[in-house]
């Protein structure tokens, strides 16, 4: 594990152009959300559709320069990575789309299950829709919207946290090995889920399962410092540069497990699926 961590953060550095794509589509993307997210339903509709197109064909593109860092980790021109970028556009576009489409999909029937499964072990807060969102406008309306609930609101309110949060865990922890058996493995979007799924189940579980919290152990003391960096400007666009530079590492990482665990058996390149 501490060798392909270090591996990891040497294809990082080395092949740091890769944080170039996400870092354009990041400023790009919320450009976008700031101009299109307006008007009537309908255009608000067609805008989030375009940008679920665009954020497939970024995906493509982008994710097949990380399994080409991944396949060709000593190359001379690091730089010349770039070039991959239209080429995995052109062949991954939509298996990207599927594989949006999938996890979509799958988010939906975990949450569902999640909300059946509070709502016979927690129950209902008490609380309207309405009232609960107004109270995210503020500092203030946030501290007094808690102020007015009860002990047993409070109680349920963490519960019901908790088990969102678990919920998003587990469905990150699903979908961890979905991309990569669609890169290296696999075109099929739904081929490639169950591929995923058998690898990430098999006998490495424990494995895996490590590789998981490692990243989101690092995930969360990355987000502790853009948070607390909020109110200093230089400070947070440090840490911002920072976070790039981390959410890169972490699909280099996950990449990089993946082709050494699952798909190099030895010398030899495992084409089976």
């Amino acid at each position: 594990m501490l060798s392909i961590i270090k591996e990891s953060f040497k294809l990082t550095n080395r092949y740091i152009i890769l944080a170039t794509p996400l870092i354009l589509f990041s400023l790009l993307s919320t450009l976008y959300l700031v101009f299109s997210a307006t008007g009537n339903n309908l255009n608000i509709i067609i805008g989030f559709i375009l940008l679920f197109l665009m954020f497939g064909a970024f995906l493509a593109g982008w994710l097949n320069m990380v399994t080409v860092c991944i396949n060709n980790p000593d190359d001379e021109n690091p730089n010349k990575l770039l070039s991959e970028f239209p080429a995995g556009v052109g062949e991954y576009f939509l298996p990207a789309l599927g594989m949006l489409v999938n996890i979509l999909i799958v988010g939906t029937v975990l949450f569902f299950i999640s909300y059946y499964i509070g709502m016979k072990l927690i129950g209902d807060i008490g609380i309207s829709t309405n009232d609960f969102a107004n109270s995210f406008a503020s500092v203030e309306s946030i501290k007094t919207f808690l102020g007015g609930l009860t002990e047993v609101q409070l109680k349920k309110l963490n519960a019901w946290n908790l088990l969102l949060f678990l919920t998003m865990s587990f469905t990150y922890f699903v979908i961890m090995f979905y991309s990569p058996s669609l890169f290296f493995k696999e075109k099929n979007p739904y081929k490639a889920f169950y591929i995923g799924l058998k690898d990430l189940f098999s006998r490495k579980f424990f494995k895996n399962l490590a590789l998981f919290l490692t990243v989101f152990g690092m995930y969360f003391v990355v987000s502790i410092f853009v948070t607390a960096s909020g109110q200093n400007p230089i400070l947070y666009f440090l840490f911002t540069l920072v976070n790039f530079y981390f959410m890169t590492f972490a699909v280099v990482y996950i990449y990089n497990f993946y082709y050494n665990n699952y798909v190099r058996i030895g010398a030899n390149i495992d084409t089976r699926v």
